[in-house]
């Protein structure tokens, strides 16, 4: 099947038509050449892929099937993705505008990692615990949530999608996934692969579609559990709609990190490892690391340091392998983006690199680009330094000891993910113990692969990743069994 061409929904293990669903085109950001079309799905079509997964759900075709035949499902779908893995990060690139180097590294190859991580905790996973209290005994088992809402953002087109859909179908339960407008195409790869693989039909559905039709998908009666990805005014919402029935949530959330860069960091080693954490994606991260907070006593060095690093980032094609910078999204987020840049100008922080469109060829004029900019005299109290702006902008703020860079750093509605730069490691990790947030790297270290995935605050409720990720889908059962 055509990657870029899908002009039906994958409902019921099957492709089949729209029940009144409208067609959308997806334009590359970076060109606004015709990359390819497909249907986002009305009420009915949601109605439809719902029945779908609670039919499938109940007759146990998946639910009951043993964890190992689950899992090797799961491992034939990661090779068929990798077997499609330079066309997949090709089609990610046209849609998002994500340099092709990041899709390659990243988009593409953690999908295929959690397929084989989830497949192999569902495998060798204790399900069944005996209980004694040496009279009675209790079976405390494991059992799949049921039937899941898997919505996820344009930001991980496939990597999001897999955060969810692998967990949830190790764990045995059903999902209907719904990807986004704006990159609605690569997602349709999960059912391609799974599908391919063995997995019974009507245990994943996919349906892409709009604001709406998603919270019709949310308030469905027999949806059991959502797990969302998004902004956290969404996520108050998906909360409250789920709180009439009780239905579980995993809700991961906004960010506004703070990367605190301590007064012994150097700054030739902080400045080129911090620059690809903060505009990954374009800094259309919700991880990303936008608020530099450094030492007042060296606030020069530093700001002269990222202004060169930053006015040097390559903005152009993201096919183009030498691109740092690509597009946003879409023309909305360009706006967005700008609108918060002219309101950190409005509030008295200085532009000292960026601020404006880049200059591009002619080719690239029809673009979605912003010049990656960097802020200075930015007060914590700020807009800018507050809300996410979900784009290439970082902010410079200024501290007076360790003590006040926790304290401004923890000062947020969030609490994602953080930093710590530090010349001396148990400084370092002594400073992150008191970060308020869900993730934090020491000198710019990666996270494990099997790490939990989630935040504080408005950040989100629960965990992906990891074995957390798994026990999301799944509910505990107690079993009396005897004495």
């Amino acid at each position: 099947m055509s990657l870029t061409e899908r002009p039906q929904l994958f409902i019921g293990g099957r492709w089949v038509d729209s029940k009144g669903g409208r067609k959308v085109d997806v334009h590359n950001p970076a060109t606004g050449a015709y990359v390819g079309s497909t249907v986002l799905a009305s009420t009915a079509d949601i109605d439809a892929a719902v029945a779908s997964a609670r039919a499938s759900f109940n007759s146990g075709v998946w639910a009951n099937t043993p964890p190992e035949e689950r899992a090797a499902v799961l491992h034939r779908a990661a090779d068929l993705l990798e077997e499609r893995a330079p066309e997949l990060a090709k089609l990610i690139t046209s849609e998002l505008g994500c340099p092709i180097w990041f899709s390659e590294r990243a988009h593409v190859p953690n999908p295929i990692r959690h397929l084989r991580y989830y497949g192999t905790l569902a495998k060798d996973f204790a399900y069944d615990e005996r209980r004694s209290d040496g009279t009675n005994t209790s079976l405390v088992t494991q059992v799949p949530v049921g039937v899941v809402a898997a919505i996820t953002p344009w930001n991980g087109p496939l990597s999001t999608p897999s955060l969810k859909v692998a967990p949830a179908l190790a764990a045995g339960c059903s999902v209907i996934l719904k990807p986004p407008p704006e990159t609605p195409l690569t997602a349709y790869n999960l059912a391609d692969a799974l599908s391919q693989a063995g997995l019974p039909d009507g245990v994943l559905n996919i349906v892409p579609a709009d604001r709406e039709e998603g919270a019709y998908l949310v308030s469905h009666p027999d949806v059991d559990k959502v797990a969302f990805t998004g902004s956290s005014a969404a996520g108050k919402k998906i909360m409250a709609a789920c709180a009439e029935r009780i239905a579980r949530v995993t809700l991961e959330l906004g960010g506004k990190s703070a990367a605190i860069i301590l007064d012994d960091a150097d700054v030739d080693t902080v400045v080129p490892a911090l620059l690809p954490m903060a505009f990954m994606v374009n800094g259309q991260a919700c991880i990303a690391q936008t608020r530099l907070l450094v030492p007042r006593s060296r606030k020069d060095e530093f700001i002269d340091a990222f202004a060169q690093a930053v006015a040097a980032q390559r903005v152009g094609d993201p096919i183009d392998p030498a691109t740092q910078i690509g597009p946003m999204v879409s023309r909305r987020q360009q706006e967005r983006v700008e609108g918060y840049i002219a309101t950190g100008r409005q509030e008295g922080a200085r532009v000292v690199v960026g601020g404006e469109r880049p200059s591009l060829p002619s080719e690239l004029a029809g673009g979605w680009f912003v010049a990656p900019t960097l802020l200075a005299e930015v007060h914590n109290s700020m807009r800018v330094a507050q809300e996410e702006i979900f784009g290439p902008v970082l902010a410079v703020i200024e501290y007076d000891g360790d003590d006040e860079a926790v304290a401004i750093a923890n000062d947020s509605v969030y609490g994602l993910s953080g930093s710590v730069w530090s010349s001396d490691e148990e400084r370092a990790l002594a400073i992150a113990r008191r970060m308020r947030t869900g993730m934090v790297s020491i000198n710019g270290r990666p996270q494990a692969a099997n790490s939990p995935f989630g935040g504080f605050k408005q950040s989100g409720i629960g965990r992906e990743m990891g074995p957390e990720g798994f026990h999301a889908y799944l509910e505990t059962m107690s079993i009396a069994v005897g004495s």
